[in-house]
């Protein structure tokens, strides 16, 4: 059995318990890390997966865990830092947080790279009332001039897929390889050109007085990246822009003593990474978001057994009614959310 889960579940009543029954399925029947057999958990836009390695997603990269010390000071020795600079000291701050905190203006300045929030966060009213006002200073980065670009404080145009050098991940894993076809149009300049560009200009160093990032084009950055994913479940120090010109893309994890070749299929041992030292996160209650501290975590023993977890069916907050007979739910156009 093969199972594809995609945005009908995320974006549902109980999204999260709704996606882990389908995990919960697959592993009471053994249908996992065998032939045929499988979750894809799919995201929905492009590249959405590499910003789950990389920690782009509020996370840290390599899947590590920001409630884990040890993986924080990883990270700090990687990149010659000091530990307290890198943002650990509560969970990961999700949108709507975000755009409130701009409302009050303790977020001083937004930088909004390659999405629309002004068409596709909710409460779109109050979203562009927040980036059109003057308390948060918005800069846009994107290909397009968004409605978002057009309530902009500074726009900086950045170059599309086809102008830029990179590689993307699919939500097997595969690994591929973008070179660039055209040089991008005037101004526009690659996301990691303007980051680095804006890096250099703030004066950016580490601890030993180098400049960060240390990478300044795409496989200097690739290179960098391996080394962070090392010892990790996302294991790229196998691969290389040499390796992955062809003929194929490469699935990870991929390092020389184990997997060579990449990996076609996780879990074929049904070892799960789950380690209390090495897990990306210890969990949190399906029912109220309570989050799990780091000694229950430890107390189940979890041994890189996989989890089973559940909670009770609770009705939507809104469902129709004579009064209010119609139900919305969101879709896509090219562009956006609907």
């Amino acid at each position: 059995m093969l199972s594809t889960v995609l945005q009908g579940f995320y974006q549902s009543h109980q999204a999260t318990a709704a996606s882990v029954a389908v995990n919960n399925l697959h592993l009471l029947r053994g249908l996992i890390g065998k032939v045929g057999s499988g979750v894809l958990q799919m995201n929905g836009q492009p590249t959405a997966q590499n910003n789950r390695e990389c920690g782009a997603d509020g996370d840290l990269p390599g899947f590590r865990n920001w409630d884990n010390a040890s993986h924080v000071q990883e990270l700090a020795a990687l990149w010659d830092v000091d530990a307290s600079v890198i943002p650990h000291w509560a969970p990961p701050t999700n949108a709507m947080e975000i755009f409130g905190h701009a409302e009050e203006g303790t977020i001083g300045m937004l930088w909004v790279s390659a999405t629309n929030p002004a068409v596709s966060m909710p409460e779109s009213a109050r979203m562009r009332k927040i980036l059109g006002g003057e308390q948060c200073f918005v800069v846009v980065q994107d290909l397009f001039l968004t409605e978002t670009a057009q309530m902009a404080d500074v726009v900086l145009p950045a170059a599309g897929w086809g102008e830029k050098t990179g590689t993307f991940t699919n939500v097997n894993r595969t690994v591929h390889l973008s070179e660039k076809a055209v040089e991008p149009p005037e101004q526009a300049k690659s996301d990691l050109e303007i980051f680095t560009m804006y890096a250099e200009l703030m004066g950016f160093t580490d601890r030993s007085g180098r400049p960060l990032p240390s990478f300044r084009t795409p496989e200097e950055a690739f290179e960098a990246w391996k080394e962070a994913t090392a010892g990790r479940p996302v294991d790229y120090t196998g691969l290389s822009y040499e390796k992955l010109r062809g003929p194929t893309g490469i699935p990870w994890p991929v390092n020389a003593r184990t997997a060579p070749d990449g990996t076609d299929r996780l879990y074929t041992d049904a070892v799960f990474p789950t380690q209390t030292d090495e897990c990306e996160t210890y969990g949190h209650d399906l029912l109220t978001g309570g989050a799990v501290t780091e000694t229950e975590h430890r107390a189940l023993a979890p041994a890189g057994r996989a989890f089973l977890k559940g909670c009770e069916w609770t009705p939507a907050h809104e469902v129709p009614s004579d009064e209010y007979p119609l139900l919305f739910t969101t879709g896509r156009t090219v562009y956006q959310f609907r």
